[in-house]
């Protein structure tokens, strides 16, 4: 840890391999106790190059007489927590520092804390024009207490319209629990967006008016509440059977997610970004979210409106189903066969009403009566059946 060291003249981490201009900015030697040692919170001896062309690498070192001791005292578990802890949020502070080229970025610490064992590291702070912004990086789960003491801390030095973030790392599992994905369609355009479900001190960060996000290397993923719910049926609207799935959805809140959500969904925002705009705001992640209620609004229009059509095929499919059956009209008889010799029958009458009026069964024909046999009768001959007729006198 030689080249960390806590400058309590300015109350803040001093980093001899990021600041390459300190070794020639600050005072060499103890500076009447300036520096203090991170991990064990004895004074340090600074130790630079004597002219600008040596070769010499500044450091901070431990006062000792004999040698060996100069090196820190504290555990060695200890020294190791506290560079860890350092390492991470001065690695963050170097990224903002691309991000907001014209604002003051440094990490700040009150200087009795030095060599204590912190639940949570230095925060950074960010300067520009009346703005400030201060940022947490938690490397370990947060208590409640640690939180709660952290707020009115930030309330009681920087005031009220100080902007207080939170960024846990996206990659370590115990600062949140994975929900899963939902799929989100943005200005139309289909896309997936993790879920998490959020500790109860996050919660409670956002509930005291914190800004609560996820990072890793240069992303950022800034959350939105989901509320998963379902449809009440509406007059006109028909919900059951093959509908019923379609009542599911969820909404959004947003910016912050509400207190009651089931989950929260991340939007991925680059970290370039978020200076970009005043106050350190991410405005396109604000904007998306944006968009999402509003897809939100069509998405629930267009399942009512397929709810209604629902409820008329089904009010047209039970009108149909008790409907009275009127029973076919009576087909007429085929007629019968027509004996050789009789009569044809009448035709139809063609006329309009004759068409209208039912057409009487052809009548049945008795059947035929048999020839009788006539046979000549033999009676007495006489000459005068053969005289003609005028002659009969």
């Amino acid at each position: 840890m030689s080249e960390l060291a806590l400058d309590t003249a300015e109350g803040r981490i001093i980093d001899l391999r990021r600041e390459t201009a300190a070794a020639s900015l600050l005072p060499r030697g103890k500076a009447g106790g300036r520096y203090r040692c991170c991990a064990c919170g004895k004074e340090l001896i600074f130790s630079g190059p004597a002219t600008p062309q040596s070769s010499f690498t500044p450091r901070f070192r431990h006062d000792g007489a004999e040698p060996g001791l100069d090196r820190c005292g504290a555990p060695a578990a200890h020294q190791a927590d506290i560079q860890a802890d350092l390492t991470v949020i001065l690695d963050l502070r170097d990224q903002l520092l691309n991000a907001l080229p014209r604002a003051a970025v440094y990490l700040q610490i009150a200087p009795h804390r030095a060599g204590q064992r912190w639940e949570l590291p230095p925060a950074l702070i960010i300067r520009h024009n009346d703005q400030v912004v201060v940022i947490e990086r938690p490397r370990r789960p947060l208590t409640k207490a640690t939180a709660d003491a952290r707020l009115q801390h930030v309330r009681t030095t920087y005031g009220e319209r100080s902007t207080h973030w939170w960024f846990f790392d996206h990659d370590d599992a115990q600062q949140y629990l994975a929900a899963g994905t939902v799929k989100v369609r943005p200005h139309g355009k289909p896309d997936t967006h993790h879920k998490v479900r959020p500790t109860a001190v996050q919660r409670q960060l956002v509930q005291a008016g914190g800004a609560v996000c996820w990072i890793t290397s240069g992303t950022v993923f800034i959350p939105y509440g989901g509320h998963p719910g379902a449809y009440p049926a509406l007059e006109g609207e028909d919900w059951s059977g093959e509908m019923a799935s379609w009542a599911k959805d969820w909404k959004i809140s947003h910016p912050y997610p509400a207190d009651n959500a089931a989950w929260w969904g991340l939007v991925p925002l680059s970290l370039l970004t978020l200076g970009q705009h005043t106050g350190f705001c991410p405005a396109p992640a604000f904007a998306l979210m944006s968009a999402l209620e509003k897809a939100q609004h069509g998405r629930e229009a267009h399942r009512r409106n397929l709810a209604r059509e629902h409820a008329q095929r089904a009010a047209s499919t039970q009108r149909t189903s008790t409907k009275p059956v009127v029973p076919p009209a009576e087909t007429p008889a085929a007629p019968l066969p027509v004996p050789p010799g009789a009569p044809a029958a009448p035709a139809a009458p063609t006329s309009a009403t004759a068409e209208q009026q039912p057409i009487p069964p052809r009548p049945t024909l008795p059947p035929p009566t048999p020839p009788r046999d006539v046979r000549p009768q033999h009676g007495r001959f006489s000459w005068r059946s053969l005289l003609p007729r005028r002659w009969h006198r």
